[in-house]
């Protein structure tokens, strides 16, 4: 089915009510989500997932559920995984990560982890007891390791799933500033963080110190990087997204404007388009950088 989509081919300067760069392809826009909040691009056919809150971003309502979406766009399935009878309960689902057929999901104080071609529940990762207030954004490293925001206790936890999901806190304390976005860097390899309040990109590297590459903005939420080493950032409160050369270490541009809640965005570098979920919009939105302008 397709809920409320809508196909564009051609290029735009403002649309939708927001300001978009000139020359700018909008290549699908998609509504009727509920609170979408993460998206990702399974690099295996181009398909996409979506998190959908359904709900209360911290009630255990049962609500939640994950969309998925044809490469091209015209087709979705709502409730691909949870929503439905006898399928696990997701209750509200934030950060996504794809390894193999394995589908990560944030899930208030646990990590979710399905197969993505059975849409069976494989592993449930328990972090109740950590205390956990807030699990939110989800990124992997080349060795298969996940790392997770706590977003509420400005914590960062490791999983390693090939240990059995041993659980430890990689970073935590106040300069993490409600951690949120994720990424590893691909270049020096380490860890990046958006925080939501106040506004900075971070990079922890391997010895574990804390560097500040930007400082100023405000309720950072997603990131992800293009093919020329470019960082894009989502402002959920600004209703913006920034574009910094040389993953974070060079000058900031705003790329868009105007936007409604724009949350853990991605970055398809195979297409190469930027992939927009708009929380209180209920909507996903691809936008094609395939232009020599862009």
């Amino acid at each position: 089915m397709r809920p409320g989509s809508a196909r564009f081919l051609a290029s735009i300067g403002m649309t939708m009510g927001w300001m978009a760069v000139p020359c700018m392809v909008l290549a699908f826009t998609l509504s009727k989500f509920d609170s979408p909040e993460s998206m990702v691009v399974d690099p295996e056919d181009g398909s996409y997932y979506v998190s959908n809150l359904a709900g209360s971003p911290t009630e255990k309502d049962s609500n939640g559920y994950i969309s998925k979406i044809s490469s091209s766009g015209n087709i979705v399935i709502q409730k691909f995984i949870g929503g439905k009878k006898g399928d696990a309960i997701l209750h509200s689902p934030k950060g996504l990560a794809l390894s193999g057929n394995e589908l990560f999901v944030a899930d208030i104080d646990t990590i979710k982890v399905f197969n993505k071609k059975s849409q069976k529940l494989t592993a449930i990762v328990d972090l109740s007891k950590h205390h956990v207030k807030f699990l939110n954004d989800l990124a992997l490293d080349a060795e298969g390791d996940l790392y997770v925001t706590d977003m509420f206790a400005n914590r960062i936890f490791k999983i390693k799933p090939k240990k059995a999901y041993e659980v430890t806190v990689y970073k935590g304390g106040p300069l993490l500033s409600r951690p949120n976005g994720l990424l590893v860097n691909p270049r020096s390899k380490n860890l990046m963080v958006a925080t939501f309040d106040p506004g900075m990109i971070l990079e922890i590297d391997s010895f574990g110190g804390i560097h500040i590459l930007k400082k100023g903005l405000k309720g950072l939420d997603g990131m992800d990087y293009d093919r020329e080493g470019n960082l894009y950032v989502s402002s959920f409160e600004m209703g913006e997204i920034y574009k910094i050369e040389r993953m974070g270490r060079g000058p900031l541009t705003t790329f868009l404007k105007g936007l409604t809640t724009p949350t853990d965005i991605a970055y398809d570098r195979k297409k190469n388009e930027l992939l927009i979920p708009s929380m209180k919009a209920n909507t996903v939105t691809t936008i094609s950088r395939n232009d020599s302008k862009l």
